[in-house]
């Protein structure tokens, strides 16, 4: 072997640890050498047991979210199931079935929270604390304002207090009908409007 090929010119472990003398023997290295591979080796066991824990727990987790968007599309769905049941009962035949449901069992008086009432009086539209109130049954359509009667549309004909036509009153029917409207500044004129 030439100088070139050993560069240390060391042939013997009592040569090495000549050359290389750090306080130790050449054992006693080889020694800490080995209890830093131990101690390498735990610490890359101990790694690779917590990315193994990690990963199960990722993995659950991700199981879990994938568990709960299942449940907010099967609410989300069933809200829009009850959303379109809503809707097909707000006609007024389901309305009616609904109160001849309620009435069958044992419910003669329906009310609302929004003023609503349905009974043997008929339909009763009123809030407590506000003016108006509107009354319909079989006999006709009755609007009372702070008790007062100030509309009533029945059999008889229509009786209004304080009436206003925006455009035109037609009175009549047929080829003799008159229409009253304004006509100019605080003027009224009355029309005949027929054959």
């Amino acid at each position: 072997m030439s100088v070139k090929q050993d560069r240390t010119g060391v042939r013997t472990p009592a040569q090495l640890e000549q050359k290389y003398n750090f306080g130790k023997t050449f054992s006693e290295m080889l020694g800490l050498i080995n209890d830093n591979r131990d101690k390498v080796d735990k610490a890359t066991s101990s790694l690779q047991d917590e990315i193994t824990r990690t990963s199960t727990e990722l993995s659950r987790t991700t199981e879990e979210v994938y568990v709960q968007a299942e449940k907010v599309t099967e609410l989300a769905d069933s809200v829009t199931t009850l959303s379109n049941e809503v809707e097909m009962k707000l006609d007024a035949n389901a309305v009616n079935i609904a109160i001849k449901q309620e009435m069958a069992n044992g419910v003669d008086r329906v009310e609302t929270e929004s003023g609503y009432r349905f009974d043997a009086e008929g339909l009763t539209i009123s809030k407590s604390g506000e003016q108006m109130e509107n009354k319909l049954d079989n006999t006709g359509m009755y609007v009372k304002r702070s008790g007062e009667e100030i509309l009533t549309a029945n059999n008889e004909g229509v009786a209004a207090v304080n009436l206003h036509a925006k455009t035109y009153l037609i009175i009549g029917e047929g080829e003799g009908r008159s229409r009253f409207e304004d006509y100019g500044y605080f003027r009224t004129g009355c029309f005949w409007v027929g054959g």
